[in-house]
C-alpha cells in the first residue's frame, strides 16, 4: 500500500472511493450490479411444450392511455428485456380500453389484478395466445413485470406456462441499497420497494441556526430529492449520524458548557452533544424538520442508537460502566429513557412535516454498551407511536456445535437462520405497542469469510429469505452494512420467498443453478456445490474479529512459523472504520494477521478441516462442469466459481495455519516423536504454498476479492500480499526442514 502519511481521513476515504470505482467499473464481474438483465441468456433450444404459451415478434406491449410513468418507466424495461436478452422488438401501443379480447397481447393493468384490499398484489395471466398483467395498483403492476420477466429468464426463452395466478407481498417493505454502480432499475428486479436516500451527516444536512456555532458545519447545498427512486414507486429513508463528536475546546461548550455531553471512548477523547440539553433538543427537532421540509416525501428517518453513528451520552462514554454515563444530567435519567426520548423527539419533529413517516431506531450492539436487557425492552417501552426499529435477525445469539463448541455471532452471520431470541423479543415488543419493526439481514455477507463477493450457500440464503418473510415483521432490510452490493445469486434469491403462493425451496434452487449454469444436469452439480457450502457452514467454529487473521485473508494470511518474527509491512493495514472514536485512529496502521491461533485450538482445527473437506467439494462439483457452460452462461457461472474457490482455498489456509502452529509449538516442546512432527509440518507448509499458488489467478481474476478497496478498511493489494507470502514459505520451508537444532530454538535460523 502506497504511503500516503500526509492524506486526512476524508482524503484517504475519497481516494480509495474513486479507485476503487475504476477498479471495479473494470471487472468483467461489475455487469452484474451495473446491469441486473446482464445474468440472464436465451437458449435458442428451448421451444414451447405443451401448456405452454411462446411470445415471438409478432406480439405487443398494450398499456391505457392513463397508465402512469411507473407503468411506462416499467413497460420500458420489459422491452428492453425482451430485446437484450430474448432477441425480440416488441413495441408499446396506448389504448384507451384494454378490456376487449385479442392475440399476440402482453397486457398491463395497474387495477383489477391481485387481491382487492391488499396493496402491491397482482395477477399474472398467462393464456394461449395472449397474456395479462394486472396490479392492484401501480406498485403491484411493477412487482408483476418482475414476475414475468423471472419467469422467462429462468426458461431461459420467451416461454411461459399457460395459467392464472394470484401474487400476494409477504413483505410491505423490502428494502435494499442500489447494486454498485447500477440503478434504481436493479432494485426493483432485485425485488425490492425502498431505498436509503439522502441522508448522512445531521450537522452537514441541518439549517438550524439555533446553535450559532455549528453553523460552519452545515454544507452548502441540500441533496436533492431522490426522484429516480420515486419514478419506482420506491419508498425511501434517510439515514443519518452524529459522528462528528467536539472536542473539548470546541467554541459550542464555551458557549453553552451545560450542552457538553459525554465524553467518549478515551480520556482525551471527543464529546458529545447532551440529548436531554434544552437548547440541544431543539437543534435536533429544526434539523431533522429542515431534512423532512426539503423532502417532505420521505418515509423515514433512519439512525444507529445502539454503539456507533449517532451519539447520545450513553454512546461509548469513557471511564464508566455499561448503562452509565459520565454526563451528570443524563446519568439520573437513564440510558433506556434517553434514547427512547430522543427517538421520540425527532419522530415528533418529522411528523410535523410528514405525519406518516417513521423514525426508525437501530439498536445495533446496544446490549453491549448500555442495554439493561439485551432486547432494549425498557426502551421499547417508552417509545411512542411514530417511531420503530430495526434489528439484525441473528446478531448476538450462540450457536451450540459439537465438541463443545459455543459460537457467539457478534455480528453478520448465515450460520443462524433467525430469527434469534433478541430478534424475537424485539418483534413481539414492538407489536405490543403498535410500533413498526423491521428484520435486518446482509444480502451476500456472513463474517464466516467476510472477503467473498457472496457466501454461495444458496440453501442458507433461501432458507434465511423466508425466515424475513415469514417473522411477523413489517419489513426486511436487506442491505450491505459494510460494502456495495455486488448483485450475486445470494442477492436475487429473496424474492423468490417474498410472494405468496412461495414455491418449494428446492425448486427455486434447481432452477436457479440451471439458469446460471445453462442446462438442467449442470445445475443440478452447481445445486450440490451449493449444499457442500451450506454444509461447510455447520462446521465454521467462530467469527473472528474484524478483518483480520486467515479467515478474512485466506491464502494471503501468514503461516508465522516464527511467531515472534517482525513481518512485512505488506501484511499490516489501515483499519478506516476506527474513525468512528476519533479519525486518527482510522489512520493508524496494524497487522491484520494472527501469530497463534484462536479459541480450542484442537477442536477449531477439526472444525476447520471439515470445512475445507466440505468446500472441496464443493470445488470438485463445479469443476466438473466448468468446461459445458455456454458461453452465454460464463458471467453468472464464473461469479459463482470465484466464491467458491475462494472460500475453499481460504479454509484450506485456516486449516493449515491451525496445523502449523500445532506442529511448530510441537517441535519446540515435548513432542512424542519430533521428526514425524517435523515432517508433518513440512508437508503442511508445502501444502500451503501449491494452495496460495492455486488461488492467485482466481485473486487475478476477480478485483472484489482485494482487500485495498475494502470500503471501511483497505489493506495492500491481494496480489501483493499472495506474493509475500510465498517468498515468507520458501523461507519458512528452509527452516523447517533443517535438521538439528530446532528454528524456533536459540540457535535456529533466522525464518523472516
Amino acid at each position: 500500500m502506497t504511503e500516503r502519511g500526509s492524506e486526512t481521513l476524508s482524503e484517504v476515504t475519497a481516494r480509495l472511493s474513486r479507485e476503487s470505482t475504476e477498479a471495479y467499473a473494470g471487472s468483467r464481474f461489475s455487469a452484474l450490479s451495473q446491469d441486473y438483465f446482464s445474468r440472464f441468456s436465451r437458449d435458442p433450444a428451448v421451444t414451447a411444450g405443451s401448456g405452454e404459451t411462446q411470445i415471438d415478434a409478432s406480439w405487443e406491449i398494450l398499456h391505457a392511455l392513463s397508465a402512469g410513468d411507473i407503468t411506462r418507466r416499467m413497460a420500458g424495461h420489459l422491452v428492453e428485456f425482451l430485446s437484450q436478452v430474448m432477441g425480440l422488438d416488441l413495441t408499446i401501443r396506448e389504448v384507451a380500453d384494454l378490456s376487449g379480447e385479442g392475440a399476440q397481447r402482453i397486457v398491463l393493468r395497474e387495477e383489477g389484478g391481485g387481491v382487492p384490499d391488499q396493496t402491491g398484489s397482482f395477477t399474472l395471466d398467462v393464456r394461449p395466445s395472449d397474456l395479462r398483467v394486472e396490479g392492484n395498483d401501480p406498485d403491484g403492476l411493477r412487482d408483476g413485470i418482475v414476475k414475468l420477466v423471472d419467469a422467462m429468464a429462468g426458461r431461459q426463452a420467451p416461454v411461459l406456462t399457460i395459467g392464472c395466478q394470484i401474487y400476494r407481498p409477504r413483505l410491505g417493505v423490502r428494502l435494499t441499497n442500489v447494486p454498485h454502480q447500477g440503478s434504481h432499475r436493479d432494485v426493483v428486479f432485485l425485488g425490492y420497494n425502498a431505498v436509503f436516500a439522502g441522508g448522512g451527516d445531521l450537522y452537514a444536512l441541518s439549517r438550524s441556526t439555533a446553535i450559532p456555532e455549528l453553523i460552519d458545519r452545515q454544507q452548502v447545498a441540500q441533496p436533492e430529492p431522490p426522484l429516480a427512486a420515486r419514478q419506482y414507486g420506491l419508498k425511501t429513508y434517510a439515514f443519518v449520524n452524529t459522528r462528528q463528536k467536539f472536542a473539548g475546546d470546541h467554541p459550542i461548550f464555551a458557549a453553552h458548557p451545560d450542552a457538553r455531553g459525554a465524553l467518549t471512548w478515551s480520556a482525551d477523547g471527543e464529546y458529545t452533544l447532551c440529548t436531554e440539553h434544552a437548547l440541544v433538543q431543539q437543534y435536533l427537532r429544526e434539523s431533522v424538520r429542515d431534512i423532512f421540509e426539503t423532502d417532505p416525501d420521505l418515509d423515514g428517518l433512519v439512525l444507529i442508537i445502539g454503539g456507533e453513528s449517532f451519539y447520545h451520552c450513553f454512546m461509548r462514554p469513557y471511564g464508566v460502566e455499561k448503562g452509565h454515563t459520565n454526563c451528570s444530567r443524563c446519568e439520573v435519567v437513564g440510558a433506556e429513557t434517553v434514547v427512547a426520548n430522543l427517538l421520540n423527539l425527532l419522530a415528533e419533529a418529522v411528523q410535523e412535516v410528514n405525519p406518516q413517516a417513521e423514525v426508525i431506531a437501530w439498536p445495533y450492539s446496544a446490549e453491549h454498551v448500555w442495554s439493561k436487557d439485551r432486547s432494549q425492552q425498557g426502551m421499547i417501552e417508552q417509545m411512542k407511536p411514530g417511531t420503530g426499529i430495526f434489528t439484525e435477525i441473528e446478531k448476538d445469539e450462540f450457536v451450540e456445535k459439537a465438541d463443545g463448541v459455543r459460537k457467539h455471532l457478534w455480528d453478520y452471520s448465515i450460520d443462524l437462520i433467525g430469527p434469534g431470541e433478541r430478534a424475537a423479543a424485539q418483534a413481539k415488543a414492538c407489536r405490543d405497542r403498535g410500533l413498526s419493526i423491521y428484520m435486518k439481514s446482509e444480502p451476500e455477507l456472513g463474517f464466516e469469510a467476510a472477503r467473498l463477493p457472496h457466501i454461495p450457500c444458496m440453501d442458507r440464503w433461501a432458507a434465511r429469505a423466508e425466515a424475513l418473510a415469514s417473522c411477523g415483521a413489517d419489513g426486511a432490510w436487506v442491505f450491505p452494512a459494510f460494502r456495495p452490493l455486488y448483485g450475486t445469486s445470494a442477492a436475487e434469491v429473496n424474492k423468490h420467498f417474498w410472494w405468496d403462493p412461495v414455491p418449494p425451496a428446492d425448486d427455486v434452487l434447481t432452477a436457479l443453478a440451471g439458469r446460471i449454469t445453462g442446462e438442467a444436469e449442470s445445475g443440478r452439480r452447481l445445486r450440490r456445490a451449493w449444499r457442500h457450502v451450506s454444509e461447510a457452514i455447520e462446521w465454521s467454529p467462530e467469527l473472528s474479529p474484524y478483518y483480520t487473521g486467515p479467515t478474512y485473508l485466506g491464502p494471503a494470511h501468514p503461516m508465522c512459523v516464527d511467531p515472534a518474527a517482525e513481518l512485512p509491512e505488506v501484511f499490516h493495514g489501515l483499519y478506516l472504520f476506527r474513525a468512528e472514536a476519533q479519525d486518527a485512529e482510522g489512520l493508524k496502521r496494524h497487522p491484520t494477521f494472527f501469530t497463534e491461533p484462536r479459541g480450542d485450538r484442537d477442536v477449531f482445527e477439526v472444525f476447520y478441516r471439515r470445512m475445507e473437506a466440505s468446500l472441496r467439494q464443493a470445488v470438485e462439483e463445479v469443476a466438473a462442469i466448468e468446461p459445458y457452460v455456454p458461453d452465454r452462461c460464463r458471467l453468472g457461472f464464473d461469479a459463482e466459481v470465484s466464491s467458491v474457490r475462494w472460500f475453499y482455498h481460504t479454509m484450506r489456509t485456516t486449516a493449515n495455519f491451525y496445523e502449523s502452529c500445532r506442529r511448530r509449538d510441537a517441535t519446540a516442546g515435548c513432542s512424542a516423536d519430533p521428526d514425524a512432527d517435523r515432517k508433518r509440518w513440512v508437508e503442511v507448509l508445502e501444502d500451503e504454498k501449491e494452495n496460495t499458488l492455486a488461488a492467485l489467478p482466481v485473486a487475478r481474476a476477480d478485483v472484489r476479492l482485494d482487500f485495498y478497496y475494502g470500503s471501511d478498511h483497505t489493506f495492500p493489494h491481494l496480489e501483493d500480499m499472495l506474493q509475500a507470502k510465498l517468498v515468507l514459505l520458501d523461507e519458512e520451508l528452509i527452516a523447517v526442514r533443517q535438521e538439528g537444532p530446532n528454528p524456533l530454538k536459540p540457535g535456529g535460523p533466522e525464518t523472516v
